[in-house]
């Protein structure tokens, strides 16, 4: 026979605003636990992850304190309820490491199109695309991204200082979906060949999810130390 030890659920992903979440997740656990007769036997129960990354300017963290609090309460709740808990697990993963790595790519060329509505379509191209960084061209997640060397980024204009004009960073791939970030922040007209852009929130999903995808080499990943030193890692 065998012996069931632990329930695991996962709730959702990029979650920002329901520091509550993973309290509600482990009380459903429990509960099902009790129903199904099998609490005495549980020895962990894994609240999944989910934990949101700030993408886009204005947005506010996952309050991880309230998280903390909250899990406090349905960890001890738990406790009682099963009386060989040893383990509440929550996964913290991309919420630690996307935030740690960029891609970082050499403006290749700058184009301007003109757009249906008047102002101009600024494509900022460079040089990898989404045979590095998949996530924007798979399913739209936003990766905000930042000219190096420059003060600040700030919302595009047109040239008469007018109404918003869109600034596209994409890759050098023959695909219409080979776009880095959609929308970018910077200036129109900033951004020159030979200059660098950092895509942001890169760690995760970034690198592993990478491909020669028409025969293109995908980003080689390098780690920063805190001795300043660079070092690139090698692919298997």
């Amino acid at each position: 026979g065998w012996t069931l030890s632990g329930l695991h659920a996962h709730a959702g992903s990029g979650i920002l605003l329901k520091p509550e979440l993973w309290a509600r997740t482990c009380d459903a656990l429990v509960g099902a636990a009790l129903e199904a007769g099998i609490g005495a036997s549980l020895r962990w129960l894994d609240c999944g992850g989910g934990m949101g990354v700030v993408e886009r300017p204005g947005q506010a963290p996952l309050d991880l304190l309230a998280v903390g609090k909250h899990l406090g309460r349905a960890v001890a709740e738990a406790k009682r309820a099963l009386p060989d808990l040893r383990e509440v697990r929550v996964e913290p993963g991309r919420y630690c490491v996307a935030p740690a790595g960029a891609l970082v790519a050499q403006v290749t060329q700058v184009r301007a199109k003109r757009a249906a509505g008047g102002g101009r379509t600024v494509f900022v191209g460079v040089s990898t695309g989404m045979n590095s960084l998949v996530r924007p061209a798979m399913y739209g997640s936003h990766h905000e991204a930042f000219l190096l060397g420059e003060p600040a980024t700030i919302a595009p204009k047109d040239e008469a200082g007018g109404a918003p004009g869109a600034v596209h960073v994409v890759g050098p791939i023959c695909e219409t979906g080979d776009v880095l970030c959609a929308n970018a922040r910077f200036v129109p007209g900033t951004a020159k060949a030979g200059q660098w852009i950092a895509v942001a929130n890169a760690g995760a999903y970034g690198a592993v999810m990478g491909s020669r995808y028409n025969m293109r080499d995908p980003a080689p990943e390098a780690v920063l130390g805190l001795d300043g030193v660079i070092a690139f890692v090698a692919r298997a």
